[in-house]
């Protein structure tokens, strides 16, 4: 009887049949500036993905949402803002440069979160089926402010809006984003979110508590780029303000910021320092250069100071800093 023959696997075919691999576009960033870059090591959000800005009250992460907006509006994007946190200011948006002449949505009328993860399926809805329909950024402030459908009845808690979001972020949007990245999708996409934090105690006495995100773990997990604003347990800003004539006058606010999740590239600074003002983030990373970018603030922006306040600060010699939450 003569032997079974022995014959080489094929593997080429089987890979040809079985492997596939989506193809990406190009990793592109939205621009906030020069300062933002120098602090963080990240020109900003990521196109494309689903980018979150956690971090306590007041520490920048508006002032950043905002001038994502107004790079969106550079880039030909068309900004589409979902409000829910009720603290919107068109007159500070349109100081930070966002152009209220050029094409933008807003969209303010919303109850819980149901609400508007239906808004953008729409949004990318009416894309799909119209090839002139540009390329969109949303830009969600913020998520926490709002309760899902059941909780809005009196019916549900914190686990059920946490549970609304990771169905409808991680198992329907998120792919939705994400997939726009591919090379056979004509125009990319992206959710920048702003998420209100809670604080997580230690669970020993020589532990840390851990700022966490509002709603769950749903929008960490989807994200790509999660910007850390101000410290862990509280916002740990500094008040930069100037004494003249016997008047303090606040200019600025100096925070920290980080990268705390980058699933880019994985780079990112965890040390940077930035001054936020009214009209856009300023270098700050050091004394000397915190002083120069002052300097420049003033000289720059004194009649603005002047007109809002009635101080004139652009010949102000003396700059007096007040630490605010320095120890949190």
């Amino acid at each position: 009887m003569a032997g079974i023959k022995k014959t080489q696997f094929n593997f080429e075919a089987l890979q040809k049949k079985f492997s596939k691999e989506a193809e990406y576009k190009p990793e592109r960033f939205f621009d906030l500036g020069d300062a933002f870059l120098d602090a963080t090591g990240i020109p900003g959000p990521a196109m494309g993905h689903i980018n979150m800005l956690l971090g306590h009250s007041d520490t920048g992460k508006t002032t950043a949402l905002v001038k994502t907006a107004v790079d969106a509006q550079k880039k030909g994007i068309l900004p589409i803002f979902l409000i829910t946190e009720q603290k919107w200011s068109w007159s500070h948006v349109e100081l930070m440069g966002f152009d209220r002449s050029l094409p933008y949505l807003f969209n303010s009328d919303f109850e819980y979160i149901e609400q508007i993860t239906d808004y953008i399926n729409e949004i990318l809805d009416a894309q799909d089926k119209d090839e002139s329909f540009p390329e969109v950024l949303f830009l969600w402030d913020s998520v926490g402010s709002v309760p899902c459908k059941m909780t809005f009845d009196g019916k549900g808690g914190k686990q059920h809006n946490a549970s609304v979001l990771a169905d409808k972020i991680g198992m329907g949007i998120n792919q939705r984003i994400s997939g726009s990245r591919r090379t056979d999708k004509t125009r990319t996409n992206t959710l920048l979110i702003v998420n209100q934090p809670w604080v997580e105690l230690p669970d020993n006495p020589f532990g840390q508590p851990k700022i966490k995100a509002k709603g769950g773990e749903a929008i960490w997990l989807n994200s790509s780029l999660v910007f850390l604003f101000g410290n862990q347990k509280g916002a740990g800003t500094t008040k930069i303000s100037i004494t003249k004539d016997g008047r303090k006058t606040k200019i600025a606010t100096r925070t920290k910021i980080s990268i705390s999740k980058n699933h880019i590239n994985g780079l990112g600074y965890e040390d940077g320092r930035i001054l936020v003002t009214a009209h856009d983030f300023m270098r700050g990373k050091n004394d000397a250069e915190e002083k120069k970018s002052i300097e420049e603030y003033k000289k720059t922006h004194g009649d603005y100071i002047t007109k809002e306040l009635g101080v004139n600060v652009t010949d102000a010699d003396d700059v007096e800093v007040v630490t605010e939450d320095s120890d949190l």
